[in-house]
């Protein structure tokens, strides 16, 4: 994933020498007496725990199962709706279920934090001093099996950590094969970490862990969305005549001064801007981004954010990081056809070849355009959400030469978006989803929520919708995009109430490139905290899912918030494998 050494920053007169080649060797061996007194070439994750520390765990991309949480929450709590009511929605417009459902969400996506209320620098984890080792790395695999890789954490000092909380992303990959896959990682919550492949291709296949955030970042990240939620704001123009006036507009405002509430009346999404002087609400034209917030940090916060020490840093193997796997005896399983409400595994599927082979469902490559153009035919295609959906847009109307835009006139990152095939009777259509988002100016008539759209689709076989919503999101508390999903998923529902053949994809979100100037903005942290309480909420509805965070981690290519076309593709082949299924041949 990302590799190189730490380039020389202003940390460096801090920052202890590397660690040697005698220090690492301890560190193996030490590793290796824990391995032999925890006996963990057969630890089953369900039964673990180490040096008789109480056997809880973090795990993902898989979250706490629903029947785990509600015995959990004893007595429904309304914290989650008394935070909304602050910030403008109303108590009448939730039902008990979706109270209910909002503590137990909340409780879900519940992250550990550092036991003392601020770690020194030097305390924090710290990549360079941890390596991992891959269990029974002499061991004959075969395709189908599974790897074990365990690592504990270290601090800038050479010590080991005896608290979790750390945010790691890992993947095998065999580079000459163009092949990966994404694991998922355990913290037992006392400095050790377990991470689990499912080996899918036989060859050489190399191990990556990298560091994404330290438990320490983290608190900091969880403080700002908690205590700077509008670090992101927005602003309109108001405008009569040649009096025009821009005011600062956010999903919550200090009332300070007069405000203009443009709260959506069928879903009670509220939205406001402090009202101009001299000119009404109605004369709002635009919506545009207003600025960042900054010197948001406080002491020394901002250490535990550099991007080549301790931001999608990699973590090293203490020994031997790759293995070799032989084919599998066994015969090859044929995969059913992609149809919706299945499960969604981990790891959902891996690429070989740069093509993405689903793990639970025969996806076929949509490679040239007839074939597209045939899985479409009189097809209505609703494409909903933010610019990661767009980009399907671009693809799709770029790819197949039949299916030409007609433009509206409207902005390029915005939208809305529509292309027909007259011949072969495709509609194709793309809406941003409503606010908050954070794209350059667009018209104020031009906010569509998606939940109002789906109620106003009739739907049927030949209706396809898409959805993707979380981008945009990462900035608020988690409350806000929970009741966004209940509203989405209460209008997806109704429909497929009204005709159950309508075809809904969900796309999962993407991984973001450690740029500096997003993490506190963007953080793969947040992401992955939406993207849970999103596959969560879907579970057991007539949706698909396209699963763009695994994807994304997967692929050799550099992270990246709008990846490039060979992405793009595979999402599209995923998508339409739904529209379109059919049993491997």
């Amino acid at each position: 994933m990302y590799t190189g050494a730490r380039e020389p920053s202003n940390m460096d007169k801090q920052a202890p020498k590397k660690t040697t080649h005698v220090g690492r060797f301890l560190i193996v061996a030490l590793l290796a007496l824990a391995l032999v007194f925890l006996n963990l070439q057969y630890i089953k994750f369900t039964q673990f725990s180490i040096s008789g520390a109480k056997p809880v765990w973090i795990r993902y991309p898989a979250q706490k199962n629903h029947s785990t949480l509600q015995q959990e929450v004893k007595m429904p709590k309304t914290e989650w709706i008394h935070k909304l009511m602050q910030y403008g929605y109303q108590i009448h417009s939730f039902t008990l279920e979706e109270r209910t459902e909002g503590t137990l969400l909340m409780k879900m996506i519940e992250w550990p934090k550092p036991p003392n209320p601020s770690v020194p620098f030097r305390k924090s984890s710290d990549p360079l001093h941890t390596c991992f080792i891959i269990l029974n790395p002499e061991k004959t695999f075969h395709v189908g099996d599974k790897l074990q890789v365990i690592l504990r954490m270290f601090d800038f000092d050479g010590n080991p950590k005896q608290y979790g909380g750390d945010y790691l992303q890992a993947r095998i990959h065999t580079p000459e094969l163009q092949a990966g896959s994404a694991g998922t990682v355990i913290d037992n919550q006392n400095g050790f970490y377990y991470i689990h492949f499912t080996l899918s291709w036989p060859g050489k296949v190399q191990v990556t862990v990298s560091l994404v955030h330290p438990s320490e970042g983290i608190k900091v990240l969880k403080r700002l969305r908690e205590e700077q939620r509008g670090r992101i704001y927005m602003k309109s123009t108001f405008k009569a005549g040649v009096i025009s006036t821009t005011t600062v507009c956010n999903l919550f405002l200090t009332p300070t001064k007069p405000l203009c509430n443009f709260t959506d009346l069928r879903t009670g999404e509220p939205w406001f801007c402090y009202k101009p002087k001299n000119l009404p609400c109605s004369t709002r034209i635009n919506q545009v981004v207003g600025g960042v917030m900054t010197d948001n940090l406080i002491g020394e916060e901002s250490l535990f954010f550099q991007s080549k020490v301790n931001v999608k840093k990699p973590i090293l193997p203490c020994a031997v990081g790759y293995i070799i796997v032989e084919p599998s005896p066994q015969p090859t399983t044929v995969l059913d056809k992609c149809v919706p409400a299945k499960p969604m595994s981990s790891p959902s599927g891996f690429y070989y070849k740069d093509q993405w082979m689903s793990l639970t469902c025969n996806i076929h490559s949509f490679n040239t355009p007839a074939k597209v153009t045939k899985c479409l035919l009189r097809k209505k295609v609703y494409l909903f959400g933010d610019s990661t959906m767009r980009q399907w847009f671009q693809y799709l109307t770029t790819f197949v030469p039949g299916i030409r835009r007609f433009d509206l006139g409207n902005p390029t990152q915005v939208g809305p978006h529509c292309a027909f095939d007259m011949q072969n009777n495709i509609m194709l259509e793309f809406f941003t989803h409503g606010l908050p988002h954070h794209f350059g100016s667009f018209s104020s008539q031009h906010l569509y929520y998606i939940s109002n759209k789906l109620n106003e689709i009739k739907g049927g076989k030949d209706t396809v919708i898409s959805i993707a919503i979380c981008a945009h999101f990462t900035t608020f508390p988690a409350e806000v995009y929970i009741r966004r999903l209940q509203n989405i998923r209460r209008s997806v529902l109704q429909l497929l109430t009204r005709n159950p053949d309508t075809v809904i994809v969900i796309k999962t979100a993407n991984v973001r490139g450690p740029t500096q100037g997003v993490i506190y903005k963007y953080s793969d942290w947040y992401t992955f905290q939406l993207d849970s309480l999103m596959r969560r909420m879907f579970v057991g509805i007539k949706v698909a899912f396209v699963d763009a965070w695994e994807m994304t981690i997967a692929h050799y290519l550099p992270h990246n918030i709008h990846p490039l076309q060979i992405i793009i593709k595979n999402e599209i082949d995923v998508f339409l494998s739904h529209v379109c299924p059919s049993k491997k041949r």
